[in-house]
């Protein structure tokens, strides 16, 4: 973001000028923070809805007699989502111990030369770029869980609905087999 100032007969550029560009720039910054701080919150919201699921699935797969294998999966996307959530957690945390360094720079930019200005407009450039690699990779990180997602409830509905073929179609040919054979046996008894 460029700035023009006004300068002074005397001192360099105006120190009101100056004060009210950093003042703007830590307000964006701030509002840039509280916006991944709300998405954040949905993600982890998210997180516990898919947990409860799972849990519930697990109930059901357990219930149904479902494999260990389908079981260790859903346990290694729950990691995998897990430890993605650490990391968006972690990376919030240092953004927002950055802004709050920034804020109390704030104090000190109108006693600095120009050179100083020149620092915080880096900082700042980095930051901006930081915050858009973030929202890139949450936006790359919503894709992939959704579409695992998917396929994970798919999966669950094929082998619900097989569960539920079984359970309507059950194979009672052992229980005739057995009869004829206690039938034998009661014969040769006679």
């Amino acid at each position: 973001m460029a700035a023009s100032f006004k300068t002074r007969l005397f001192g360099g550029f105006d120190r009101g000028d100056v004060i009210s560009f950093i003042e703007k720039t830590s307000r964006d910054s701030q509002e840039r923070i509280s916006i991944l701080e709300q998405e954040n919150q949905t993600l982890k919201e998210n997180n516990a809805a898919m947990e409860s699921e799972l849990q519930s699935l697990r109930e059901i797969c357990f219930d149904h007699g479902e494999t260990l294998q389908a079981k260790q999966q859903l346990e290694e996307q729950v990691g995998q989502i897990s430890a993605r959530l650490a990391s968006l957690e972690e990376e919030t945390a240092r953004l927002r111990q950055q802004a709050e360094e920034y804020q109390g720079m704030k104090d000190h930019i109108a006693e600095i030369e120009i050179s100083a200005h020149k620092r915080t407009e880096e900082f700042r450039a980095a930051a901006v770029a930081q915050l858009r690699q973030l929202i890139a990779q949450q936006r790359s990180w919503c894709e992939i869980s959704r579409s695992q997602y998917a396929s994970l409830s798919d999966q669950f509905v094929q082998k619900l609905q097989l569960a539920q073929q079984t359970i309507e179609n059950p194979d009672m040919s052992s229980f005739d087999e057995m009869l004829n054979g206690l039938q034998a046996i009661s014969d040769s008894l006679d």
